[in-house]
């Protein structure tokens, strides 16, 4: 098969063959004993602003020990970070040391002084404040400063939304649960839901109607797809109404003083918090947010399925007409891609010959046909794809996406793959049999 007129045929053949097959039958070819846990619901958090890595992921394990991980019908629920790479701490922090200079030189380069100052309380305010009782002061100063700060970015990305780069990788994985059928719950903070608001706009387009939901929580945007808690001392969310609407509010919060500290043991003066208000179990807005993510998980509607859930997938996509192929070379030698959708440890389940994509791979979740070694993963232009930028996923089944790239095609060159875009290392203990995979 080497022009595009016979791939295109094949193409539409494989496609009319495939909606003979209903999507259940469709999701489990080939029967295979299965190691992988096939979840039916995708939740997905979207963190607020100025949010860590590891307090992203620490929101989302509360949130996951809330909501359990099955609905009231038994279905299982995967929980994931849609992390939103903004602007970090760097400069706030360099503020914040240029201030404690002013005081004391010795302070200069307590850097974890800075988190706590957030807070508005902990053991170094408390040991140094006894000490220098100026600094006091100067927190509050700083904390008005930086929820000031805090409120000017999150206008200006009214104003100046985050690019296509940033929403690539949302997008990416979103094409893969809805390949794989999965029921779509997205639950937003602060600043995520500027980024949520955008993902539930592309994956309604594509699913019926109630198989995706969003959840608003402490909404840094006038546009609602979804219900909403929003705390009256929120500092954050009401200093935006300078610049703009944003949604009323819902729920009265205590006063700072009389606040009980959150899950993780800390307080936040500022009435912003995930942990420490929106979702502290000891606040009553917590039963407001509890209650509306349990209504949404239990009423989403199962999509139709045209791929299966894997030991890890590879995901294609791309932003227009043409068509990009996706390569991949396993470790026993087999080269699967459209003119060989069955390798020996995995399979090509998804090929589009028109435009966009997805295209989608998975390695199969059998220990007797899963191999351990390398996976290259490639893609081509195989033709009318000139220009064109595709984007290439990696995710497993546990830990969720391992890593996302995208590359400018340049001329075709039929089924010779043209770029290299990772490689997969799968890795089977010998003692104990389980299987781990990794980017290299």
């Amino acid at each position: 098969m080497n022009n595009p007129l016979k791939k295109v045929l094949a193409g539409s053949l494989l496609t009319a063959l495939a909606l003979t097959i209903s999507p259940a039958l469709h999701a489990q070819t080939p029967s295979e004993e299965n190691f992988c846990t096939d979840t039916g619901i995708a939740f997905v958090f979207f963190n607020g602003v100025q949010t860590t890595v590891r307090e992203a992921n620490r929101a989302n394990d509360e949130l996951a020990r809330l909501h359990g991980y099955e609905n009231d019908d038994g279905e299982e629920i995967a929980y994931e970070v849609a992390y939103n790479y903004t602007e970090g701490f760097g400069d706030f922090i360099e503020t914040f040391d240029q201030r404690l200079l002013e005081q004391d030189s010795e302070l200069v380069g307590r850097y974890e002084l800075f988190f706590e100052s957030l807070r508005g309380d902990g053991p170094w305010w408390s040991v140094i404040g006894h000490a220098l009782p100026q600094l006091l002061d100067i927190r509050d100063s700083w904390i008005d400063w930086y929820q000031a700060a805090v409120v000017q970015r999150l206008t200006a990305l009214f104003g100046s939304p985050p690019t296509e780069v940033n929403y690539a990788e949302h997008r990416a994985r979103i094409d893969n649960w809805i390949v794989e059928g999965k029921k779509l719950l997205f639950v937003a903070h602060s600043q995520g839901n500027l980024f949520a608001n955008a993902a539930y706009g592309y994956a309604s387009s594509q699913l019926p109607a109630d198989a995706v939901k969003l959840v608003h929580i402490a909404p840094a945007s006038p546009s609602l797809n979804g219900p909403y808690t929003l705390a009256d001392l929120d500092l954050v969310i009401n200093g935006l109404r300078v610049a703009g609407s944003v949604p009323a509010i819902t729920n009265n919060i205590p006063g700072y003083l009389l606040r009980p500290a959150g899950v993780n043991g800390q307080k936040d003066i500022l009435g912003h918090g995930l942990l420490e208000i929106y979702i502290n179990q000891q606040l009553a807005i917590a039963s407001r947010v509890k209650t509306q993510i349990d209504s949404a998980l239990n009423s989403l509607v199962t999509p139709p399925a045209e791929a299966s859930s894997g030991f890890f997938t590879a995901t294609l996509t791309w932003n227009g007409s043409g068509d990009v192929d996706l390569h991949v070379q396993e470790p026993g030698g087999a080269h699967v891609y459209y003119a060989n959708m069955t390798g020996e440890a995995g399979y090509l389940d998804v090929d589009n010959t028109v435009a966009n994509g997805p295209e989608h791979y998975y390695a199969s979740c059998s220990p007797e046909r899963l191999q351990a070694g390398t996976y290259r993963v490639a893609v081509a232009n195989y033709a009318r794809a000139t220009g064109r930028a595709a984007t290439v996923q990696i995710a497993s089944w546990e830990d969720g996406v391992l890593g996302t790239r995208t590359v400018t095609v340049a001329e075709p060159t039929g089924s010779t793959p043209g770029y290299d875009l990772f490689d997969v290392r799968v890795e089977e203990d010998p003692e104990t049999g389980k299987f781990s995979v990794s980017l290299q």
